[in-house]
């Protein structure tokens, strides 16, 4: 089904709020990237003069239409789950917080939304991103602030979702830069699944 919404929340692993010195929010907060931000491929082509850093997450894929949707009804709602990238401009986007200004250009370049094919089992086990060979992030839906089914409650009660929606639902700690050359892979638990080189 064609993307529709590239929704993504914000501080929602305690750890990476803190590696960032951010609080951990009340509610949910959400940002979104442009559709053009999507990327199914097996690369990364880097933006210019910008250091890019990495954000791994659990990704689901929105199956109908929904409004209010209740916390014990979102699995409904749901007909996919994929590891993904929030691909970050890390010194713009500190540019944009410290103006109190939106980070949509800093989270929304080409490319920047990297997803991974979809399952139909939720990701229970650890999941992980290495780089060249090296675990930089590991995390578990477990230690999600705001789990899964909140986050669509919440999310649905603002703002009508939409088959074809996705939502990045948070980063644990560990994010970091990425550079030209460097070979990605992304797992859960024993399993990789999919694989990326940067340029």
């Amino acid at each position: 089904m064609p993307v529709r919404n590239i929704y993504c929340i914000g501080r929602n692993y305690r750890a990476h709020a803190a590696e960032l010195n951010h609080d951990v929010p009340d509610s949910p907060f959400f940002f979104q990237k442009s559709i053009p931000a999507l990327n199914t491929s097996n690369e990364i082509i880097l933006p210019e003069n910008r250091e890019i850093h990495h954000e791994l997450e659990i990704v689901v894929l929105i199956g109908k239409n929904g409004e209010k949707i209740s916390a014990s009804s979102t699995d409904t709602f749901i007909s996919g789950y994929a590891l993904g990238l929030d691909l970050t401009d890390r010194i713009y986007q500190t540019q944009l917080k410290e103006a109190k200004l939106p980070w949509l250009l800093a989270k929304s370049f080409k490319g920047s939304a990297v997803v991974t094919s979809f399952q139909s089992e939720k990701i229970q086990k650890d999941y992980w991103l290495k780089v060249n060979d090296e675990v930089r992030q590991k995390g578990n839906g477990s230690q999600m602030v705001f789990s899964i089914s909140q986050q669509i409650s919440f999310l649905s009660s603002m703002i009508p979702l939409m088959s074809g929606d996705l939502i990045f639902t948070g980063t644990p700690s560990g994010v970091g830069p990425i550079h030209s050359g460097d070979l990605l892979e992304l797992g859960i638990g024993e399993r990789s699944i999919h694989s990326l080189s940067v340029k």
